[in-house]
């Protein structure tokens, strides 16, 4: 039991210091800046579980490994644009309900506004991102690459997850942070 919890926690720091690295050295448009905002855990580890699989897809030979590799050009682009402004404000969802609003908090309604006004910008990267997870699913099931086939699905999943779930919550958020907030921010 001990071993299990030793790799465990040096699972989760290997992930977070690959995070962090991989968070400095994305040269993404979206980000021109480390995020300033942390994000909460349970993202981070989804993001860099992607990117794993994701780097191991796009080393096969074939059409499973070319496809993978644009999935994965795609993905870094919008995860640095999640990790910059998109999942930030999420952070704040179990504080909002166990505490006062402060002008401590107007950081996550900027960056709810900045998910409002690119909204057809992510939605675009997620059409992308679905049709490229569609690309590999066939490529997948050509190749009878079991792998691919399960990451392509469970990715259409996620993309289905962000634009139903993550980003409207996000807008929830802003929009109670500007009724709760002075007109200042």
């Amino acid at each position: 039991m001990r071993a299990m919890l030793t790799t465990a926690v040096a699972v989760v720091a290997m992930t977070a210091l690959a995070w962090v690295g991989s968070a400095k050295s994305a040269s993404s448009e979206p980000a021109s800046s480390p995020p300033t905002h942390p994000i909460p855990q349970s993202l981070v580890l989804e993001q860099q579980g992607t990117l794993d699989h994701l780097a191991i897809l796009a080393r096969r030979h074939g059409a499973v490994g070319v496809v993978a590799q644009r999935y994965m050009a795609l993905f870094e682009r919008h995860a640095a644009r999640e990790r910059e402004y998109i999942l930030p404000p999420l952070t704040l969802l179990g504080d909002l309900t166990t505490r006062e609003i402060t002008q401590d908090d107007a950081w996550a309604m900027a960056m709810a506004d900045r998910v409002r006004a690119d909204q057809e910008v992510i939605f675009t990267e997620h059409t992308q991102l679905t049709e490229a997870a569609n690309e590999l699913l066939a490529a997948g099931r050509r190749a009878h690459d079991q792998a691919a086939i399960a990451f392509a699905e469970e990715a259409v999943g996620d993309s289905l997850n962000d634009m139903e779930i993550q980003e409207p919550a996000v807008l929830m958020i802003g929009t109670f942070l500007h009724s709760r907030l002075p007109a200042t921010h």
